[in-house]
């Protein structure tokens, strides 16, 4: 408990140049006693620790243990750009784990504020710092939907005939290639792509000097041709960067407006917008072939797609 006496003044004088200090006689007609206790909080704070991991920190730390009538209700977690703060402040729940994610690069600083059954803060942890670096992830797949369920990273385009064009969709059956991307650089990503074989295309194993060109045009059946185009429909985060950013491009459509490949390679992709994050692209691979070219069922390519970002 804490007490004390005060005194109630009913007259207060001022003293002017060359009076003596003290001289005069206060006129207080009371004194009052008034006794009571303050009650603070009996809390234990567990210690915060924190670790980067690509563009997000997660956070733990111990659970705080209350005594004498307080209990723990929940945590707020606080982020700042600087040790010390000022901190934003999150509420997470009664847990003790937390992540903070799509953080662009730099030095970030939390804390974590312990709860009671009202809501009140009733401890603070310590200070925990991390430094989240400028990353880019980028992943490839390929299926016939939008699934991502084919591990084999390769597209078969099976028997392709004059009056047959092969093309990505569910119709024929062949995979389309789904690219994805996060960064959280300033500068966004950008996709390039090139192949083994450039504008020969695909061209036979058995035979080497059988080949499908690959050259920019429109598909159509009975005229050779082998090339990519990215699917307008459902593109998110990403845009088609030029030249493949004309043209009609569509799943199961055999009049895609195509690219030709190149071994230098060539933009595919860009970011629109930076930092970008579930960046998504659908592709669709094209062929063709004309009443002269050779049969073969050995006509093959590989291609390789590259991200790049920059701070």
């Amino acid at each position: 408990g804490v007490g004390g006496e005060y005194a109630t003044s009913t007259s207060f004088k001022m003293y002017g140049s060359g009076q003596t200090p003290f001289t005069d006689v206060a006129s207080s007609t009371s004194f009052k006693t008034r006794f009571g206790f303050l009650y603070y909080p009996s809390v234990t704070v567990g210690t915060l620790s924190t670790t980067p991991v690509g563009s997000q920190v997660d956070l733990s730390w111990g659970a705080s243990t209350a005594e004498s009538g307080w209990s723990v209700s929940g945590y707020n977690t606080g982020k700042a750009s600087v040790s010390g703060g000022p901190y934003t402040y999150t509420a997470v729940g009664n847990v003790t784990s937390y992540s903070y994610t799509e953080l662009t690069p730099g030095q970030y600083c939390f804390v974590v504020q312990t709860l009671d059954a009202l809501s009140n803060v009733i401890g603070t942890s310590n200070e925990s710092c991390s430094t989240v670096s400028a990353v880019i992830t980028f992943d490839l797949d390929t299926s016939v939907a939008d699934a991502e369920t084919d591990p084999t990273y390769s597209v078969s385009l099976g028997a392709i005939t004059t009056t047959d064009t092969r093309v990505s969709g569910s119709t024929d059956s062949i995979n389309m290639i789904i690219a994805e991307a996060d960064t959280n650089a300033t500068g966004g990503v950008i996709v390039t792509v090139r192949n083994n074989n450039g504008s020969n295309g695909l061209v036979s194993t058995s035979v080497v000097a059988d080949d499908i060109d690959s050259a920019d045009g429109t598909i159509a059946g009975g005229t050779e041709n082998y090339g990519l185009c990215v699917i307008t429909v459902g593109l998110s985060g990403f845009s088609r960067a030029s030249p493949y950013n004309s043209g009609a491009c569509a799943t199961n459509s055999e009049t895609n407006a195509i690219q030709g490949l190149t071994t230098t390679g060539e933009s595919i992709l860009n970011s629109s917008s930076s930092p970008v994050y579930s960046a998504h692209a659908e592709i669709s691979v094209n062929a063709a072939i004309s009443n002269i070219t050779p049969a073969h069922a050995d006509y093959t390519d590989t291609l390789t797609f590259i991200a790049t970002s920059t701070i």
